[in-house]
């Protein structure tokens, strides 16, 4: 519109001036006016004035005509949303001073241009509408640019990429994540399993473990050095070994390397270390390692202890053994050559004694030879039954009333020699299978052995007492004791330390054990007195037991050597 209210200018026009101030917004890339047939009235671009411009235009119908759009592509324009919708032209007129008063349809119709006299003379216009012409259409045709747009759709579109990608990359840290929460757990669980079996392996090992850290202290001690060492594990680790183990065992983690090697080189030449635990002796091997990482790192050192006690014994009889039986071909040799030139002498003897008249000096010679040729064939004798296997008469034997009978024998010995004796017997003391006599003459060399080594009195005790693996008799003394070096030699045949004895005696009284599948052994300190601890079997293996069964039939039970 223009300034000048009585302009009559065409409708046309205006809509142009109209179009021309809208052109200016940069979203708006054309905007037309056309008629039904598509030819341009009004465009923002002068130059397509009466042009016809190919638009798909709203279908007409009872209902107003609805706005209808679409996208295309224009070479002038380039992408654009194109909306369509009909348009009503308006035009406007100067009226008659009647009709100004009247309007076309007389006085006081309400239509037209009139005043108000009473509140604003100013003219009403009316304004006489187009769309009273049904003949003709018209449309208004918009193009807005489609740049921005499609800008913020594409930073719209990649912002859905990247959020969809960050999402994925989410999903997959967390799927990772799990993946590794699961793969620790997993590799928790197996360690902590190997962790379980390497201790339980550590403490069955029936040798002794003692590790130790980068800081020296005790890591790992296994249930075989706390019965070797009586020292409970919850004592020892945590803490030096120079503070829990003897001092010989602790040298070993000595962190001076001289030291050190001075200890392996002392290890390597006795091939043991003897230690005393309480009352227990016992040899170890021990065996030292570092402890190194994959990197060569120093992480503590290991220490291996075997207990070798019982294999030294086993050494030790097994020479006994050897010595015993070389002992016994020559002497069964040196009883043969002997016995048969004895016979003769003391035939010869017999003779001569005869030929001689009674309390003669030559009759007294004759009875001293014939005297001394029967206590040296008491001696092959006894050699004879040393080194020949004899067979055991076997029968029931009351230990308890053995024993009573073998300490009454020596009583009164014990009482001139000032020997007070004791006799201690379990009251579930059962009988035994072996051969009394011989029994009997072991038990009265021990008690005899004894007795000579308290010359000034003592005391002499008995026990008898029942384990798992049979009868453990205890025959102690107070006497002056056997020097530790003479322990391995007691057994020997004529190895004696007393002035008149034979020391014949307790290597007899080692193989009648023998015999019955026992062991003797002695046990003593200097001045502190012997002990001599005899293990004997309740049955002899072999032997037959007869046992009632469930359903009062005889079973037979053989005992077999082991």
């Amino acid at each position: 519109l223009r300034k000048d209210f009585w302009n009559n200018d065409e409708w046309n026009v205006h809509a142009q001036r109209v179009i021309d101030h809208l052109s200016e917004d940069r979203e708006l890339r054309f905007l037309a006016l056309i008629d039904a047939k598509g030819k341009v009235i009004a465009h923002s671009d002068h130059a397509r004035v009466g042009a016809i411009l190919t638009v798909d235009l709203p279908e007409p119908g009872n209902e107003p005509v609805p706005l209808a759009w679409a996208i295309h592509h224009t070479s002038d324009y380039g992408r654009v949303f194109e909306a369509v919708r009909q348009f009503f032209p308006v035009r406007s007129g100067v009226m008659s001073p009647r009709l100004m008063r009247e309007g076309p349809g007389g006085p006081g119709n309400g239509q037209g241009f009139m005043m108000n006299r009473h509140h604003d003379r100013r003219p009403m216009l009316r304004l006489f509408a187009d769309n009273d012409r049904p003949g003709e259409r018209y449309y208004a045709v918009a193009g807005l640019d489609m740049a921005e747009f499609d800008q913020t759709l594409g930073r719209l579109q990649m912002q859905i990429v990247l959020l969809s990608l960050a999402m994925l990359l989410v999903g997959l840290g967390g799927w990772l994540s799990l993946s590794a929460v699961q793969g620790y757990r997993v590799s928790q669980k197996t360690i902590e399993d190997m962790q379980v079996y390497t201790a339980l392996l550590i403490a069955r090992l029936p040798i002794g473990v003692i590790a130790t850290d980068a800081q020296g202290r005790i890591a790992t001690w296994n249930e075989a050095v706390s019965q070797l060492t009586g020292i409970a594990r919850n004592r020892a680790t945590g803490r030096r070994p120079a503070e829990v183990l003897p001092a010989p065992l602790a040298a070993i983690f000595s962190d001076n390397e001289a030291a050190q090697q001075r200890q392996a080189a002392m290890l390597e030449r006795k091939a043991g270390l003897r230690l005393v635990f309480g009352t227990r002796r016992s040899e170890l091997r021990c065996h030292l390692l570092p402890i190194t990482d994959s990197e060569q790192q120093y992480r503590g050192k290991v220490l291996l202890i075997s207990d070798i006690t019982e294999i030294r014994l086993l050494e030790q009889r097994m020479r006994e053994s050897e010595r015993l039986a070389a002992v016994g071909r020559m002497a069964g040799g040196v009883a043969h050559e002997v016995r048969n030139p004895l016979s003769s002498i003391k035939g010869l003897a017999l003779l001569l004694k005869h030929k001689f008249p009674e309390h003669s000096r030559e009759r007294d010679t004759a009875d001293l030879l014939i005297q001394e040729t029967e206590r040296m064939n008491r001696t092959i004798t006894e050699m004879l039954s040393f080194t020949r296997p004899a067979p055991l008469r076997l029968e029931p034997v009351d230990l308890r009333a053995l024993l009573q009978r073998c300490l009454e024998l020596v009583r009164t010995e014990a009482a001139d020699s000032g020997v007070v004796t004791n006799l201690e017997v379990a009251n579930d003391l059962p009988t035994m299978e072996g051969e009394a006599d011989r029994l009997q003459q072991v038990l009265m060399n021990v008690l005899l052995n004894g007795l000579q080594a308290m010359e000034e009195g003592g005391w002499l005790s008995v026990t008898a007492a029942v384990d798992d693996d049979g009868v453990e008799l205890r025959i102690a003394d107070t006497g002056r004791g056997i020097a530790p070096e003479l322990h391995a030699q007691v057994f020997f045949p004529y190895f004696t330390t007393k002035p008149s004895g034979s020391g014949i005696g307790l290597a007899i009284s080692q193989k009648i054990v023998a015999d019955h599948h026992g062991t003797i052994e002695i046990e003593s300190e200097p001045g502190q007195g012997t002990t001599a601890v005899i293990r004997l079997p309740l049955r002899q293996p072999g032997d037959k037991v007869n046992a009632g069964g469930a359903d009062g039939a005889a079973e037979e039970t053989t005992w077999a050597r082991i």
